[in-house]
């Protein structure tokens, strides 16, 4: 039977959004989870399945019960909550399991490859998404194919990234920080491409099964985020050139104690001069139909969103 009944938990965020418009576009029965106290509003085509407010700090026995009552009846659920959610995830994958569920995509998606040795070492927060990848992987072989997981790296969510100065570039003082020259090229993607990669890897259950999958709207280089910002402003900008080695370097310390900004500038930084999924073995663009997007038209709509 083909998953139809998706369920979504953190619908409301960054990213959720997106993937539930996706969701309802490619017409999946979409059922959201949300607590008790949540006062989101929902299309009315979306079931809404309440939780309590307390499931993640209840005993984990508890906290298993109460998920799986939510998700009986569920083909799949999508995890758009912060990927720094680890305990919670691996909680839902129990979950998932004791449900029968058949498919969960965890909170993997952006900015940095948690695959990848080195930002696992540079990054801690890629070692939890790393860590319920791993957990989805056991549970799926002792499933014995009842149950499996899919995970979806999509690079810097470039939209959003542009706006709030995760690309590094600022849109309201025209300002932009180039790194190592400019001219490395790195995948990003929008955010409803990322909904979109979720539909197709659902609809194409079986190519996309027990899989770490790479996708992208567009390949650039920040040189050339920049001659389109500057193209579509009709301005120039002013810019800094930085080693990101050294910017890396002046935040590392902190993030490693937890700071908030020092882990987000890291993530910034490492996005933009590591992330090139272009001839990886996984990269999927091909196979789930993702078609290359325009830098400029989404750079034009983002300067046209944020007057």
């Amino acid at each position: 039977m083909p998953l139809q009944k998706i369920a979504i938990i953190g619908a409301n965020g960054i990213l959720g959004p997106s993937v539930l418009r996706a969701l309802l576009s490619a017409h999946f029965t979409v059922s959201v989870l949300s607590r008790a106290s949540s006062k989101s509003t929902y299309p009315s085509s979306v079931h809404q399945i309440t939780i309590p407010d307390d499931v993640f700090s209840q005993p984990r026995e508890a906290a298993i019960a109460a998920l799986t009552t939510a998700l009986r009846g569920q083909d799949a659920l999508i995890v758009t909550i912060a990927g720094s959610h680890v305990d919670e995830q691996v909680l839902l994958a129990d979950a998932c399991v004791a449900a029968g569920v058949k498919r969960m995509m965890p909170a993997d998606f952006g900015s940095c490859d948690s695959a990848d040795e080195y930002t696992l070492e540079l990054l801690p927060l890629f070692k939890g998404k790393a860590r319920v990848r791993r957990h989805l992987q056991s549970l799926a072989e002792k499933a014995g194919g009842t149950f499996s997981w899919t995970a979806i790296i999509s690079g810097h969510f470039f939209d959003y990234g542009l706006g709030c100065r995760l690309l590094q570039v600022d849109l309201a003082k025209r300002t932009a920080t180039i790194f190592d020259g400019g001219n490395i090229k790195f995948s990003a993607s929008n955010l409803d491409t990322i909904g979109l990669a979720v539909t197709r890897v659902l609809q194409k259950e079986e190519v996309t099964k027990d899989r770490l999958l790479y996708v992208q709207s567009v390949h650039i280089t920040q040189n050339e985020v920049l001659a389109a910002l500057e193209e579509a402003t009709g301005e120039k900008w002013k810019v800094t050139h930085a080693k990101s080695e050294d910017a890396i370097a002046e935040h590392k310390v902190k993030a490693y104690e937890g700071d908030a900004d020092a882990i987000e500038e890291i993530v910034s930084v490492h996005g933009i001069v590591a992330s090139d999924w272009v001839g990886k073995e996984d990269f999927a663009n091909e196979m789930l139909g993702l078609e290359a997007e325009s830098l400029d038209e989404t750079v034009t709509r983002v300067l046209h969103e944020k007057r």
